[in-house]
Parts: structure tokens; sequence; C-alpha cells
């Protein structure tokens, strides 16, 4: 009994210095009582500001979404799928105003005009067709012809033989609307004349394939992203209206697999899709790397450059302070679908997203 009675004390004696020890060190353990306020502390979680955001529904291709981008005024949003269609949905109520076949293959993309009343598109099946928004209707097919192979030198031959098909990747209108700059695995970008459906011009990149392509901010001509085979990196390319490369960024740890420009021209973002994204001044210029940690597939500036998007696995969207480059948060979109495309609405700065299992969201709250 007294052998007992010794060893409770002892226990009681140790709990005790045990707590006079902690609160000597102004601490309080986790999960007791805290001395001012007499409840249990627990760690505060980071905050998220995004937690609260629930996406809607707009609709859905029968398989993957690949591409989303809202009409000039931001009333209209084409969407793009592995499905081989093209869809122009009312961003007010989500209704279907046009299904566009014709493509043959995975649509890539598709984007409005600078005047909203037409659309190009461009898919694997090696063409670009330019649609009228208002009627639905296809207007032109632009695609090269075979060359004819008997007039060719042995030296075309030997590169025409190396050269992959001319799938195409991207496409972007001139800021006239009157051609279309088309990126293709050929080695390639074409401008082609909107009304005619004739190829105008080409710049050629041996080697590379041609992702994506836009117009530049800082000067005349346009932006490229391009993967090439001699060293497998894609390269951030800038070209001027004669179709002469000015300069190239990029190496093993900065891949251009996707790119995304602020509207005040200050930046470049580009992404590897695995690891991080990198970021340039407008001119073309190395600013910094920053980690992402994560799969990731596309990436966009917010509603006054307020805020980077970067679309990831998972259904996650994570948000950046551009500056800082900073991460201030997480937009989950309610799936565990991978997050292929983002755009932004000119017109209220509303955000839509194309997931991988084909769904086509709208978040109703400008993401700053």
């Amino acid at each position: 009994m007294k052998q007992t009675i010794f060893v409770l004390l002892t226990c009681v004696s140790v709990i005790g210095c045990t707590s006079n020890d902690t609160q000597s060190a102004g601490k309080t353990p986790a999960g007791t009582l805290s001395k001012d306020a007499g409840q249990v502390q627990e760690k505060k979680k980071p905050n998220n500001p995004y937690s609260g955001l629930t996406p809607v529904e707009i609709g859905k291709h029968e398989k993957s979404a690949l591409h989303v981008a809202f009409s000039p005024d931001g009333s209209l949003l084409v969407s793009t799928g592995k499905d081989k269609l093209v869809k122009i949905w009312s961003v007010a109520d989500g209704k279907l105003l046009h299904s566009l076949a014709g493509h043959e293959d995975d649509v890539m993309m598709a984007d409005f005009s600078p005047d909203g009343k037409l659309i190009v598109s461009v898919s694997k099946d090696q063409t670009a067709r330019i649609w009228n928004v208002a009627t639905g209707k296809q207007v032109k097919v632009l695609k090269d012809k075979p060359p004819r192979e008997k007039d060719m030198t042995d030296e075309e031959l030997q590169i025409y033989a190396a050269t992959p098909k001319p799938l195409m990747n991207w496409a972007t209108f001139t800021k006239d609307g009157t051609k279309v700059m088309t990126a293709g695995d050929d080695f390639a970008l074409k401008l082609w004349n909107v009304k005619t459906g004739k190829k105008e011009a080409v710049f050629q990149d041996l080697g590379c394939r041609q992702r994506r392509v836009y117009r530049r901010k800082d000067a005349p001509g346009w932006v490229s992203s391009a993967g090439c085979m001699d060293d497998g990196v894609s390269y951030l390319k800038f070209w001027n209206v004669q179709g002469n490369m000015e300069n190239q960024q990029g190496d093993e740890n900065h891949d251009a697999h996707f790119l995304a420009f602020d509207k005040a021209g200050r930046w470049i973002v580009t992404a590897d899709g695995s690891v991080s994204f990198s970021v340039y001044s407008g001119q073309g210029s190395y600013l910094k790397r920053i980690m992402v940690g994560a799969y990731h597939f596309c990436v966009v500036f917010g509603p006054d450059d307020k805020t980077l998007l970067v679309g990831a696995d998972g259904g996650k969207i994570y948000v950046y302070e551009p500056g800082s480059w900073r991460r201030k948060g997480i937009i989950n979109v309610g799936t565990r679908a991978a997050v292929d495309d983002l755009a932004i609405s000119p017109a209220d700065g509303t955000l839509a997203v194309a997931l991988r299992d084909g769904k086509v969201l709208h978040f109703g709250t400008p993401i700053r």
C-alpha cells in the first residue's frame, strides 16, 4: 500500500514539474488549456482566401476539354475538346449556341477574332478552320497542299522526309483580324489570309515544333514557344514581322511549354509543366524561376494583373501574386480532374476552366 502511494506521489510530482517548466518558458503545450483563454490552443491553418469559391458547370465535351476562350465582350465562351468539336456557349445562362463539327481529330484550341465575329480553331487533322460566330457556319479551311516531290531537289527531299506532319497546335489573329498565324509540328509558323484562305508567309524554324504563338507586345511581330528536337528544350522565341528570330530564351531548367502575358507588357511567364515556371520581362530578359511542385498545364494572368493562375493536376489552381511571386492560395474546382486550360473574361474578370474530364466551368467571382 505504501509503495503504491509513493508511486502515485512521484507521478504527480513529475507532472507538476513538467507543467511548471513549460509555464516558466512561456509556452502552452499543444492540446492543453491556455492560461489566459482557458481553451485548447491549436495551430492555425494557413489562410486560403479562395476556399469559398464554387464554380458553375457551363457544359461538357464527351472527352477531355482542351481549351477555353472568352469573346472580346465576355458574353460568349468557346471551348474545344478531344471529341473533335468546337462549342460556343452563352456565359450568362450556359446555353449551348453552336456545336461546330468539321475537324477530324482533337481540336487543340480556338479563339475569337478581335471584333468577335469569327473564330479560328486548329486541330491535329492538320487544318485550321474559320467559323462565323453568329451562324456557326464554317467559312474557310486553312491547310497546306502536299509538295510535288518530283519537283524537289535532293536537299529539299531530305528536309521534307525529316519534317513531322503539319499538325496544328495554336493560332492567333492579327490585330486587325484579317490574317491568322498558326503554329505547327512541321517546324514552322504560317501566316494565312482569312478572306482568301491562302498562305502568305512561312517562318521556318528547322528542328523545332511550334507549340504556341502570340502577338508581341513589345514590338511588331510574334512570340512562340517551340520544342526543339536536338536538345529537348522548349524555347521562348521572338520573331519580327519579316520572319527573323530576334531572341531566344530557355534551357533544360526553363522550358516554355505554356505562356502567359500580363496586360501591361511587363512580364512573360513560361511554365514547364512539371516543376516550375519562369518569369521574363516583356522584352524577353530572364528574371526569376518559381517552384510549383506539382504537374501543371496552363498559366494565365488574372484581372488587372493582380494574380497569376496556374492550372494543375488534381483539380487545383494555384494563385500567385505577380511581382513578389509568392503563392496566395489555392482554388479547388470541385473534382480531381486535371485543369487543362484557363481563361479570364475581358469584361468582368471572371474565370473559365477546361477540365480533363470534359467539363467546362465558370467561376462568377473575379480572382484577385
